[in-house]
């Protein structure tokens, strides 16, 4: 089990972009909000298309996935997330994509530092 649920629905998104608190670095834009459900997890990680075709894009969106499972049990519980890659990713190596990532979440108080 991988530990954590997906957003898929559009009033996910909507609640979680109207209602949640944004952080941002050079390659990232996290989106959090406290989910209903206490102790539930659930995250969406998104790549727009000016970053490229179809197998560009997932490959970020693989990357991302496999960076977030990396430190995924550190992260707190009871939260809706969404992911969203900026232009810059596309140009660095996974090792520094993850350490970006894991950054975000501890300057979102989701991970302790």
């Amino acid at each position: 089990m991988k530990g954590y649920e997906s957003l898929k629905k559009k009033w996910e998104f909507d609640q979680t972009f109207n209602n949640g608190h944004s952080y941002i670095n050079k390659y990232f834009v996290l989106y959090v909000r406290p989910s209903e459900k206490k102790g539930q997890l659930k995250i969406a990680f998104c790549v727009g298309k000016k970053l490229g075709y179809a197998v560009q894009r997932n490959r970020i969106k693989r990357q991302m996935r496999h960076a977030f499972q990396s430190f995924m049990p550190q992260v707190a519980k009871g939260f809706q997330i969404i992911v969203i890659a900026r232009h810059k990713v596309e140009e660095i190596d996974f090792f520094m994509l993850r350490s970006s990532l894991k950054s975000l979440f501890v300057k979102a108080n989701l991970i302790d530092g």
